[in-house]
């Protein structure tokens, strides 16, 4: 090994993110290096002749300005720039300034995408810092919105599929053909799996499988899927929470169209929660963590304004929850080594429904694998107990009523939780119906899938006895509709202001009314616009009445979220309004909102309520 190499190698050796590179692959790629010494007179046209490359500044200081001569980022010894587009494809439409000559190192387009190919965390690295530098972009352009596109409008290809039988080298040469990095897996018109360059490199190639094995060995099966009438948004959720890159897209009748990518939703230039959802999970520590959540807030509140549906912020607000929540648990694994049994951390309540806002506390457990010794179960104590001061620490306020994972009796087997659900289906107290309300509303955040579905099939069969669900619909129609007589609305007085709470007399009303058909149908879903959704041609409700409830809902889950981003910071209740704040317009929905409430209330006394205690 030459001086010069040697020197190359050890700068490498200590610059992210070739740090990240083993040793082999680090070596490979100085290898392929060039070196160009740039100043005022040659920079732009060195950028020109070597574009499209990966710039790595060796010495010198250098500002990066967009066209507008707006500075974007100032690179010094061992930052990084080029990468937007050798990700996207666009041409380069910022240049340099040079504030002092310096040497520039450059790696090709191929070099580049050989390096991502054989590191993920190489690959992530510069899919986070994309991430930041639109941010950065968007907000000095004052970019439009971007979560109301749907998916449809981003796909880039027609589906490229083939069948389960096909064998794998057929499969490779078609996506050498397509140049595209995955293909989705059809068989007679359903999707059944997506086939990735990784998963051809990890799991045949190094598993030393020969290459006529059939692509249902090595696919990943049952894969997570959007439909391309839904936003941006939501597929940005289902790639964040599942840790996926890739997402199936399908029609209505579940037809697959295509495949949509995290660097297809880069390309839009509208992908601020990618950065967001990133900066989280790139924190190495939790108070580098608890650093990062700090800004969700401002963030949200930032965000609010440039969304038509202010809903769409409990999806986000959930997914970052989710986010915290999965890096929390790796930071835990760290330090104690991996989880000693299979578990599903589960999210209850507005983060399981995925409608959490600002003000929404914690609720959470942890489902168990059976079995477990009492070493293994102090494991799960202690990371339930770290979790959960975690996320207090990041923002997320504990729950009051202790509805957390580290409480012991939010933590329990597949076996101790369905008998729990057994015991209070079948004695339905006051206490055990609230539990309820809040425990049938669950998602997985992490963890074992199969432990959870069969978790999920279990309390969704106990949630169907008439008994449990007439007591449950009992309990609705005691909370009385803030609407009195000749249709005025009804107020509280609270610290000088009558107000009303929408969150208790509205949205939890309407996420309890429909939770009760959602049971009946042995849905698995906890979100009330999906339960809505699911429950659509079903006799158990009628079409117009479930339009109705969706508006209601969707109206008030708006009006609250508004009210809550206008007294954030201050002392002033987050669910309670004062209705004469509202314009005519708002009151006279919030009235239709209520009475819609009311009739739900009763119809579902009537159809559930004829057993109860």
């Amino acid at each position: 090994m030459t001086p010069e190499f040697s020197d190359v190698d050890s700068f490498f050796a200590d610059c992210p993110p070739f740090d990240e590179l083993n040793e082999q692959h680090r070596r490979w790629a100085v290898r392929q290096i060039q070196a160009v010494y740039m100043n005022a007179d040659n920079c732009n046209e060195l950028l020109k002749q070597l574009h499209p490359a990966l710039f790595v500044v060796r010495s010198g200081i250098f500002d990066l300005r967009d066209q507008q001569q707006r500075l974007l980022e100032r690179l010094e010894a061992g930052d990084l720039f080029g990468f937007p587009s050798l990700l996207t494809g666009r041409a380069i439409i910022n240049h340099l300034e040079c504030i002092q000559d310096g040497i520039v190192y450059a790696l090709s387009q191929t070099t580049f995408d050989e390096l991502r190919s054989h590191s993920k965390a190489f690959e992530q690295y510069f899919i986070r810092a994309h991430g930041q530098r639109l941010l950065t972009e968007r907000q000095q352009q004052g970019d439009g919105d971007w979560s109301d596109r749907t998916v449809a409008s981003v796909l880039q290809h027609e589906a490229i599929s083939l069948t389960s039988t096909t064998p794998i080298q057929e499969a490779a040469k078609l996506m050498s053909v397509e140049g595209v990095s995955s293909v989705l897996v059809v068989d007679k018109g359903q999707l059944v799996g997506i086939l990735t360059d990784r998963d051809i490199r990890n799991r045949v190639v190094a598993a030393g499988l020969p290459y006529e094995v059939a692509v249902s060995a090595v696919m990943t099966q049952a894969p997570e899927a959007v439909y391309a009438r839904r936003s941006l948004l939501d597929a940005l959720t289902l790639m964040t929470q599942h840790n996926v890159h890739h997402l199936p897209v399908l029609a209505d009748d579940d037809t697959p169209l295509g495949m949509v990518t995290t660097t297809d939703l880069m390309r839009q230039q509208r992908s601020e929660p990618v950065f967001l959802i990133s900066a989280l999970y790139k924190a190495q520590t939790r108070e580098q963590l608890v650093t990062e959540a700090q800004q969700i807030p401002a963030y949200l509140q930032t965000f609010a304004g440039r969304v038509k549906d202010t809903s769409v912020l409990g999806r986000l607000m959930a997914s970052l929850t989710d986010a915290m929540t999965r890096q929390l648990i790796t930071l835990y694994e760290r330090e104690h080594g991996v989880a000693p049994a299979a578990y599903a951390w589960l999210a209850f309540g507005s983060q399981g429904r995925e409608d959490q806002t600002l003000s929404s506390d914690q609720d959470n457990g942890l489902l168990l694998a059976d079995g477990l010794t009492d070493g293994q179960r102090a494991w799960f104590a202690q990371l339930g107990e770290y979790v959960c001061e975690g996320l207090h620490a990041c923002g997320i306020p504990l729950c009051p009523g202790n509805i957390m994972a580290s409480n012991a009796d939010c933590r329990g087997t597949l076996s101790e939780w369905l008998q729990r659900f057994d015991g209070w289906s079948d004695s339905p107290t006051p206490k055990a119906l609230m539990y309820c309300q809040i425990f049938f509303d669950s998602r997985m955040v992490v963890g074992n899938k199969r432990l959870y579905a069969q978790y999920r099939e279990g309390v969704a069969k106990i949630g169907k006895r008439e008994v449990f669900l007439a007591n449950l619909a009992l309990l609705v129609n005691r909370i009385a509709v803030p609407l009195g007589l000749f249709n005025r609305l009804r107020t509280q007085s609270d610290k000088g202001a009558d107000t009303i709470d929408i969150k208790r007399y509205g949205i939890a009303l309407i996420n309890d009314i429909v939770r009760l058909y959602a049971l009946q149908e042995g849905l698995l879903d906890a979100a009330t616009p999906r339960r809505l959704a699911q429950l659509k041609g079903r006799s158990v409700l009628s079409d117009s009445d479930n339009q109705s409830l969706q508006e209601a809902w969707q109206f008030l889950t708006q009006l609250r979220l508004n009210h809550q981003l206008r007294v954030f910071g201050s002392d002033k209740p987050q669910n309670a309004l004062d209705p004469d704040q509202l314009s005519t317009l708002s009151r006279r929905q919030l009235k239709s909102a209520f009475r819609i409430i009311k009739e739900a209330q009763q119809a579902a006394g009537l159809k559930f309520g004829r057993q109860g205690y």
